[in-house]
């Protein structure tokens, strides 16, 4: 199988400029490394909240993401310790 091509988008990017000041840098690279752990698309379980978005846990935190045209797509990454439906606005 080819190689996924991970992408982020802004609202993920966001995301994770406000997680990196809660966290140590440790927990941050298991955040960002941990969509690479995707060896196929349907590895990971569809969310409860968002439908269209596949989870990864990865600590408190859930990494939500979309697989389109060999592509994995970050949307959001979230405190799963949190309100779902507040974080998810």
């Amino acid at each position: 199988m080819n190689k996924l091509k991970i992408i982020w988008s802004l609202e993920s990017k966001s995301d994770l400029n406000k997680i990196k000041n809660n966290v140590s840098k440790a927990k941050l690279k298991n955040i960002v490394a941990a969509p690479k752990q995707i060896v196929y698309p349907e590895q990971f379980q569809i969310d409860e909240y968002r439908k269209d978005c596949r989870r990864i846990i990865e600590g408190n935190y859930k990494i939500l993401y979309q697989f389109e045209n060999n592509e994995i797509r970050i949307i959001k990454i979230f405190n799963s310790l949190h309100n779902p439906i507040k974080s998810l606005e």
